[in-house]
């Protein structure tokens, strides 16, 4: 796994030859009083030159062990993970990072949002380190945000 020289992304490459890069972006909630927080989104890709699916069961652990290092080191933020439906595959790598996220186990906490608008299509989680003293904050500032864009 490499890590980017800006610290804001990884790239790694399955066995089988995938190459998947994760990454970190900044992003802006709004609170009830219209006050920015700024917490940072994680989000990973696989650049499949083919569509044939090849399971490698090292990806959730790399994805996982990612999102720990994050939080070791940044124990009072917080990380939004979104997905768009726009390819029709949205929903899936939300199930899938879901499920991932609940076999880790450990002292996180991940609050979820699903779109009920067969348009909009629009799945996110905010997690959390169990001890962010701003927490209960940046969970009110995610719905919030996500009722803002109208979803």
């Amino acid at each position: 796994m490499e890590k980017a020289d800006d610290g804001t992304s990884y790239k790694f490459t399955t066995t089988s030859g995938l190459v998947y890069v994760a990454y970190f972006t900044e992003f802006i909630l709004l609170d009830v009083n219209g006050e920015e927080i700024q917490v940072v989104s994680f989000g990973f890709a696989c650049d499949r030159p083919d569509e044939t699916k090849r399971h490698d069961s090292r990806v959730k652990l790399t994805i996982i062990h990612i999102v720990e290092e994050f939080f070791a080191t940044q124990s009072d933020e917080a990380l939004l993970y979104m997905c768009m439906d726009g390819d029709g595959k949205g929903r899936n790598r939300y199930i899938t990072f879901g499920r991932w996220f609940r076999e880790a186990g450990g002292l996180l906490e991940k609050y979820n949002f699903a779109s009920r608008d067969p348009k909009a299509r629009f799945y996110s989680s905010i997690i959390l380190s169990s001890g962010n003293p701003q927490k209960q904050r940046m969970i009110d500032a995610f719905y919030y945000t996500i009722s803002y864009w109208g979803l």
